[in-house]
């Protein structure tokens, strides 16, 4: 096929790919990611391998045509295309357009679209902030029309706050709704994301977005604005992976604006996820709710969220009070696809502002000064306030604050010989003190001078100190030295294990032993597709062997939606109970070589379900139990 001038295809490009054989298509459409300073990702996806190209150049004052005079490809074919295009000018205006050669196929060639990098860090700029663009059959128009809405105001990027589709593990959900949909903002402005519980951490959300690693959470800066980016599906108690990170980060940040965004509301009147609010009182406490001393600490301006199908606006707040001079001002725009949801008949005493419908919010900052407006599904302003800090860059005395607590790497948790300890703090100036005897270090403690070796199972405690002898709060982790659990004789040759089946309404795993058992069977593998359930309000237990070929340390995990528990040999050793989407828990142990008792319970509410089991192997990952591992 012969190559058309950028000139001509700027103009006639839509035409251009409806001439296009029907077999050759882009699955996706070329969309942006994870912009900075002086680069960007663009994204497409074929639905055959293709070569990958893009074309680019910085526009010119009074072009006759679309400057495209550079370009960056990928060797080999390929069906998602992911392009970084690096040293680039900052906040300068790009042209762009993607090209692939399908094998043995056409040749697809999108239109001309444009991107601005990043703004200098003294510079103006306007962000759209939403959430939950997910398909609902009620109102199925919703994010096409959210997303035209956002198009239209021009945004440097956008801010999303998870679910972006209804079930991440079902690829139609990404390919027919969410990009579909939100191509005409997302070709032009790089979207920030974080996981929903919709998304189930399937791996489709890791391979269509563009976040620094782990990507689960992540921090980026643009302007004089840093955004904390967290996933409130996994753990984020103090003492957590997500906490212990998000407290140095906050502490070592310098941006006159700090807004951390994950998916679930710390603060929601929703009138029916914790208990039908108009029959009784609300239960909502989220476990978002653990990190907002950290919000207090460190000076926060926003926290920004979805979840539940609405706006909200909170008060500032301050350790759980408003508090108009210290607060952080919560938001909760969840309105842009999901099917909308309803308030408490009764105000809270943290709301401030509240609204049901399809919506989404803006922020417009320039230094110190910020501008935010919500705005609904037909364009109408409901929602909007300044907010001016002081003019001067705030200055803080560290030494008199309280110092972050230090990060413990510990060799293996749970050993046979020995573990190494190491500890880090956030400044050289601070002094780790530590314990193992399980009491709270002091500065009279043990104090930290390099890395040693744990020879018995203990309790290792450790805080720090900066030169004003201030304290950090204490972490902790516990060290278990074991033998190997001895392996069980059991005959069992059986392939697969056995299950019962029960139905009824839970929020945690129930005493199984109490409740009829609807039916039994065999699975021949830890898969609740395997086993014909009515879909929603059911329980498992599956019971058997797991077959292990060699005595080691074994580290296993469960991925459930909702609640689900793993037992090995009788001793809990997962548990991942609760309402929750498809999310992964571990658990190690260290067992003999043969055959081990194995029990896993489950439990389904409503909506997506899934139980998947296996063991973690150092080189290949996760690993699902085969059906020559599983007898009963």
């Amino acid at each position: 096929m012969k190559y058309l001038s950028p000139v001509i295809l700027c103009i006639f490009g839509p035409l251009f790919l409806l001439s296009q054989s029907s077999s050759d298509t882009f699955l996706v459409k070329p969309y942006l990611q994870h912009a900075t300073q002086n680069s960007i990702h663009i994204l497409w996806e074929t639905n055959r391998p293709a070569t990958t190209l893009v074309r680019y150049g910085e526009a010119q004052p009074k072009a006759k045509q679309p400057n495209l005079s550079q370009a960056s490809t990928l060797p080999d074919s390929r069906l998602l295309h992911e392009v970084e295009l690096k040293d680039l000018k900052t906040a300068t205006k790009y042209l762009y357009q993607v090209q692939s050669v399908v094998e043995g196929g056409d040749t697809l060639v999108s239109p001309v679209y444009t991107f601005r990098t990043a703004v200098k860090d003294d510079d103006a700029y306007f962000f759209a902030f939403l959430g939950d663009s997910q398909y609902n059959s009620r109102t199925p128009w919703a994010w096409s029309v959210i997303a035209e809405k956002v198009w239209q105001e021009r945004p440097h990027f956008i801010i999303h706050a998870g679910d972006l589709v209804d079930t991440g593990t079902r690829k139609t959900d990404w390919t027919q709704h969410f990009f579909p949909n939100g191509h005409v903002a997302m070709s032009r402005f790089p979207m920030y994301t974080v996981l929903g519980n919709h998304e189930q951490d399937a791996q489709f959300y890791y391979d269509y977005m563009v976040n620094p690693k782990p990507e689960y959470y992540y921090t980026f800066t643009y302007g004089n604005a840093q955004f904390f980016m967290i996933d409130t599906n996994r753990d984020v108690q103090e003492g957590s992976e997500q906490y212990n990170w998000l407290e140095w980060e906050l502490a070592k940040s310098e941006a006159t604006w700090k807004f951390v965004v994950h998916h679930h509301p710390p603060y929601s009147t929703e009138e029916n996820d914790h208990g039908d609010t108009y029959i009784g009182a609300s239960t909502y406490r989220t476990k978002a709710r653990d990190l907002t001393p950290l919000y207090d600490a460190y000076k926060v301006d926003f926290c920004l969220f979805g979840h539940t199908h609405l706006y909200e606006r909170t008060w500032p707040l301050f350790e759980n009070k408003v508090n108009l001079k210290d607060g952080v001002i919560y938001i909760n725009s969840g309105g842009a696809g999901g099917g909308l949801e309803d308030f408490d008949p009764t105000r809270s005493w943290f709301t401030q502002e509240l609204q049901t419908g399809h919506h989404y919010t803006t922020f417009a900052v320039f230094q110190n000064r910020l501008v935010f407006k919500a705005i609904d599904h037909e364009g109408r302003l409901f929602d909007t306030f300044e907010m001016e800090k002081e003019a001067t860059k705030e200055s803080r005395d560290r030494s008199l604050l309280q110092p972050p607590a230090p990060h413990l790497k510990i060799e293996q948790l749970v050993f046979q010989e020995s573990s190494k300890v190491e500890m880090d703090a956030l400044s050289s100036d601070h002094s780790i003190y530590y314990t193992l005897d399980g009491t709270d270090p002091s500065q009279q403690s043990k104090k930290y001078a390099g890395p040693f070796e744990v020879n018995t199972s203990a309790t290792v405690k450790a805080r720090a100190y900066n030169k004003a002898k201030k304290a950090s709060r204490v972490i902790s982790k516990e060290l278990v030295r074991m033998a190997p659990k001895p392996a069980v004789k059991a005959k069992a040759k059986n392939k697969g294990l056995t299950y019962k089946y029960y139905e009824g309404s839970w929020h945690e795993l129930p005493e199984f032993s109490q409740l009829k058992v609807q039916k039994e069977g065999v699975v021949k593998q830890v898969n609740e597709r395997l086993i014909k359930t009515r879909g929603r309000n059911y329980g498992l237990v599956l019971e058997g062997y797991v077959n292990l070929s060699q005595t080691a340390t074994q580290t296993f995990y469960l991925r459930s939606d909702d609640g689900s528990k793993l037992y090995i040999d009788g001793e809990l050793l997962i548990d991942h109970d609760g309402r929750h989407g498809a999310f992964w828990a571990y658990g190690t142990t260290i067992l003999e070589e043969g055959k081990h008792k194995i029990r896993i319970e489950y439990f389904q509410g409503t909506g997506a379900q899934m139980l998947r089991a296996g063991l973690v192997d150092d080189k290949l990952g996760k690993i699902p139990f085969s059906m020559t591992q599983l007898t009963h």
